[in-house]
C-alpha cells in the first residue's frame, strides 16, 4: 500500500501492542477510530501520524486561551477535510513504519485526505518544527507519548526489515 502524504489512515492493533505507550490514542473497539494524518520524514524514512479529533469547540477554546496568553498554538491545528473541520493534534503525533498502517480512511468510496496542496505543505512544515522540538526534549503535554523511544524502535525495525531484504536478495 502506498502511503500518500495528506491522506488519513488507521493504525493496526499490532503497533499499539508492540509499543505499549500509555499515552498513545489506541483504537476504539467498536469503530475504526482514531484516524491519523500521515506524512513521511525524508530524513529517517519513517512516517509520522498526527491524531485527528472531531472535538472542534474544545480545541478552538484551547487555541483561543493559548493565543490570549501569547503562547504558540502550533501543536493543534484545525483544517478542513472533506468539507468538515478536523483537529490535528501535533502534540500527540508519533513515528511509525508502513507495515503498521492498517489502511486508508475511506468515506463514500473516496480516500479521506486534505485536498489543498498548500495546506498539506503547511502541515508538513509545522510537523517538522514539532519533531525538532521533540528531539530537543520539549514536552507539550503531561500525556505526551514517548516519541523518541518509539522512533528508536521503529528505526530498528526498519533497519531489520532492510537487512532481511538484503539477505533474501543474495
Amino acid at each position: 500500500m502506498e502511503i500518500m502524504t495528506g491522506s488519513l489512515y488507521f493504525v493496526s492493533d499490532d503497533f499499539f501492542t508492540k509499543i505499549q505507550d500509555p499515552y498513545l490514542k489506541i483504537n476504539y473497539k467498536d469503530t475504526k477510530r482514531p484516524h491519523y494524518f500521515a506524512f513521511r520524514d525524508s530524513k529517517t524514512g519513517l512516517y509520522w501520524l498526527v491524531p485527528c479529533s472531531s472535538k472542534i469547540e474544545k480545541f478552538e477554546r484551547l487555541i483561543q486561551k493559548k493565543q490570549e496568553q501569547h503562547k504558540p498554538t502550533d501543536t493543534i491545528k484545525i483544517v478542513k477535510i472533506f468539507d468538515r473541520k478536523t483537529v490535528l493534534l501535533f502534540q500527540d503525533m508519533f513515528p511509525i513504519i508502513a507495515a503498521y498502517i492498517d489502511g486508508p480512511y475511506i468515506k463514500g468510496g473516496q480516500p479521506v485526505r486534505i485536498a489543498d496542496p498548500k495546506i498539506i505543505q503547511e502541515m508538513e512544515k509545522n510537523a517538522r518544527k514539532i519533531i525538532n522540538l521533540l528531539h530537543r526534549g520539549v514536552r507539550f503535554t503531561p500525556t505526551q507519548p514517548d516519541v523518541i523511544r518509539i522512533e528508536k524502535l521503529m528505526l530498528a525495525e526498519l533497519q531489520e526489515a532492510g537487512t532481511i531484504k538484503d539477505r533474501q536478495s543474495e
